[in-house]
């Protein structure tokens, strides 16, 4: 896990976490990105890779331009003041996928992806805020940040640019950060990282928003789908009522059936498991095809080759999540209930709490049949990928 220095984890969940931004100097030590910038650059003129450039122009002059690029465009770029952002590297590039396993105190469902940065001198992408969790790692070169906690509000906007700009930004905190460290900024917290130097790169760890009105339209979804919740609207007394009047026993008897959908709790555990690990349209397009008949093997077989190879890994789309109602564990991959196959709730629970399992900690589980059936489930879904043994 990484390196809190001054304050212990407890401490940063308790008192920063959603609450106030947190500066952790050399939080990664000597930190060395696995991908250049090049390779970043090579990876925004792909079809499939969702990439954006911002140039700034003047003071608050910015230009938005979306990928795929072609290669001759980054010999149009001025030399400084431009930005290359490339969403979902954790997806695309499976070293950066591993330093997930360092922030793995937030449940795992919570992330949404990396994005990584590259920005020449100047590059910034404007005074923003957002509305979700984002750890700031500066992976190569320098950014100065400011922040403000003053103004975060959808009216203050620049109008007429192409990005959600903050007008008014009145900075409280000012920071230099250099290779391994790490920034935490809470939502709604306005950011602003300007690029020091021509290498600055940033990895950007996101974490997932859910606004009302979303939990509320898909629980809906949910009772729909199910054919749920078909209690019937039950009158109040119409003593005393003139024919025009909604009364307050009649929207008082509405809340009272919506509250007793909300009461029904193992619906709502059902329905948000399912909403917890739901694929964005992006991810779902990336889900690995799965092995045709001619390329599926027995279990027997299956399990002979995990019992040889260094472990697994799960492939970086998939998103696991597990419901814990003593030792009842329910599963959920990918937005579904997944079929358990009888397999054994710690093994259910090692699959969604680690991305990455090792011989030493899948061994113990290979002997049980309801573990076999559902590794040979995930496998001709290629939901995971084989570590072969050194």
């Amino acid at each position: 896990m990484l390196n809190f220095g001054n304050i212990t984890l407890d401490v940063f969940l308790k008192d920063y976490w959603q609450k106030k931004p947190l500066l952790i100097k050399n939080a990664f030590p000597n930190f060395v990105s696995p991908i250049s910038a090049e390779e970043l650059a090579g990876l925004s003129l792909e079809d499939e890779v969702e990439s954006r450039i911002v140039i700034q122009k003047g003071n608050q002059d910015y230009e938005l331009k979306s990928g795929p690029f072609d290669e001759n465009f980054y010999g149009t770029l001025p030399e400084q003041n431009w930005t290359l952002l490339v969403q979902g590297m954790d997806r695309l590039i499976p070293d950066v996928g591993t330093l997930l396993e360092q922030f793995d105190f937030i449940p795992q469902w919570r992330l949404d992806d990396i994005m990584i940065s590259y920005a020449t001198t100047g590059g910034n992408v404007g005074p923003h805020f957002d509305h979700y969790d984002v750890f700031l790692l500066q992976a190569a070169g320098k950014r100065n940040w400011k922040l403000t906690s003053q103004d975060c509000e959808l009216s203050n906007y620049i109008e007429g640019v192409d990005l959600r700009l903050m007008e008014r930004f009145v900075v409280e905190d000012d920071y230099i950060c250099e290779t391994g460290d790490l920034l935490y900024v809470p939502p709604k917290w306005g950011h602003h990282g300007v690029s020091l130097t021509d290498d600055c790169m940033t990895w950007s760890i996101g974490y997932r928003t859910y606004k009302g009105l979303e939990l509320w339209d898909s629980f809906g979804d949910y009772l729909a789908e199910n054919n749920a919740f078909q209690t019937l609207y039950q009158d109040p007394n119409w003593q005393d009522s003139a024919s025009g009047e909604i009364t307050e026993g009649s929207w008082q008897q509405a809340k009272s059936l919506l509250q007793s959908a909300l009461q029904d709790e193992d619906t709502l555990k059902r329905w948000f498991g399912r909403f917890a690990t739901q694929l964005d349209q992006g991810a779902a397009q990336q889900l690995p095809e799965p092995l045709s008949e001619d390329e599926q093997s027995d279990i027997e077989t299956l399990i002979d080759v995990l019992r040889e190879a260094e472990g697994i890994v799960r492939d970086p789309v998939c998103r696991f999540a597990y419901l814990n109602e003593d030792r009842n564990v329910t599963l959920y991959i990918n937005s579904a209930i997944w079929q358990d196959f009888d397999a054994t709730p710690e093994f259910l629970q090692l699959l969604a709490n680690q991305r990455r399992i090792l011989q030493e900690d899948l061994t113990p589980h290979l002997d049980h049949a309801g573990n076999q059936k559902l590794l040979a489930d995930l496998w001709q879904l290629q939901f995971f990928e084989i570590l072969d043994a050194e």
